[in-house]
């Protein structure tokens, strides 16, 4: 029997070195980026936030393998994205040849109402949640209440982090970050009617309603009103606006901005929207001219000022607030603070002063220094 070898046999190894592999030589191959998932960490969010933004830029629509090439993802898990972002924005396809690729858009009606949200942005707007509860029992807030939802969603989609700027959606943020609004009126059996305040506002809408009466007096006939805007203000909604006299929609006369009508909610009953008459706001019309602050909401602020005096333990107090966007502070050496506001509203002036006890002082006008003294001896007579 014979046996066939190799004809060359190698030769043995006689140094560690011929172990080692051989060196890489200075040009070396370079990789190409793969599509389907990147490197490093990963959030689903940026890739539907990039996807969204692809569809905004492209009216007309792109195909999956356009939206594939640019994303650098395979087809198939960009049809997978385009089903998350049409969960949150109403998404079409469009067959542009017989058997041919479709086109992938956002819908017509869609576009210009989708607006990308980072995790931040979408906790920040719900922090503002419960400032809307005033508008709870209307058919406005269960609007509002199905967006807030769907930014609920948003916010905590799970995602690992891919940076500082990055923050969590699963620890909860929600219910420790928000905006606590002063304790608000409950308008839950009064819904219809806030619709029809809303629904006039904003098509400019003539209304119509009741002044509410107290039980026993008569019922009070129906005011004509032109509603300019609706305000919730601590907690409690109003209306500015005309009021006019009789059963047509003409204001009762020419009137000025000063002259400008402020209504509870809580005081207008009936109240029913025009489906025929309209209204114009009156040129230069600022709701922010009628909104003072801790002061409420009243008639345009005057050139007549109230002063207030603050002693130094609470000054630090006074000039960290804002209290109006047209007052003015000056300190004294020995720490106490001048608040000059403008008189808009004396009755919330005089409260917001009381509160302060003998820690503030009116200075002038002296109207209101003598209706502030004899608030103060009513009440000291009734501890004698």
């Amino acid at each position: 029997m014979t046996t066939n070898f190799p004809t060359q046999i190698p030769a043995p190894r006689t140094s560690t070195t011929d172990l080692l592999p051989a060196p890489r030589t200075a040009k070396t191959k370079t990789k190409t980026p793969r599509v389907g998932r990147p490197q490093g960490r990963f959030t689903q969010h940026r890739r539907i936030d990039k996807l969204r933004e692809l569809l905004e830029a492209a009216p007309r629509g792109l195909t999956l393998e356009e939206l594939s090439v640019t994303l650098r993802m395979t087809q198939r898990s960009v049809r997978r994205y385009l089903r998350e972002l049409d969960g949150v924005t109403e998404l079409e396809s469009i067959s542009i040849a017989p058997g041919g690729a479709h086109l992938w858009r956002i819908k017509p009606s869609e576009r210009g109402r989708a607006v990308p949200l980072r995790r931040s942005q979408a906790f920040a707007i719900l922090a503002m949640r419960r400032g809307l509860e005033v508008l709870k029992g209307s058919a406005l807030f269960d609007e509002v209440d199905l967006a807030l939802n769907a930014i609920e969603q948003v916010a905590k989609t799970p995602f690992r982090a891919s940076g500082k700027a990055e923050i969590s959606g699963e620890r909860g943020l929600e219910s420790r970050f928000f905006w606590l609004p002063p304790v608000s009126r409950s308008y839950a059996a009064r819904g219809e009617d806030l619709d029809e305040l809303f629904r006039a506002v904003a098509d400019l809408r003539v209304i119509r309603f009741r002044p509410r009466t107290r039980a026993g007096e008569p019922r009070a006939d129906r005011i004509v009103f032109h509603p300019y805007a609706l305000v919730v203000q601590k907690g409690s909604i109003v209306a500015l606006g005309a009021k006019s006299a009789g059963r047509t929609g003409v204001p009762a006369k020419t009137r000025t901005d000063e002259e400008v009508d402020v209504v509870s909610f809580e005081t207008m009953t009936e109240i029913r929207a025009s489906e025929t008459e309209h209204f114009e706001l009156p040129a230069g019309f600022d709701v922010a001219d009628y909104v003072h602050g801790e002061f409420g909401i009243g008639t345009r602020a005057s050139k007549a000022r109230v002063i207030i005096e603050f002693d130094a333990r609470v000054a630090d107090e006074i000039r960290a607030k804002k209290l109006h966007r047209d007052q003015k502070l000056a300190t004294s050496p020995d720490g106490r603070v001048r608040v000059s506001l403008p008189l808009v509203n004396v009755d919330a002036i005089l409260g917001w002063t009381l509160a302060f006890g003998d820690a503030a002082r009116v200075v002038e006008p002296p109207e209101i220094v003598s209706r502030i003294a004899g608030i103060l001896e009513r009440a000291r007579n009734r501890y004698r």
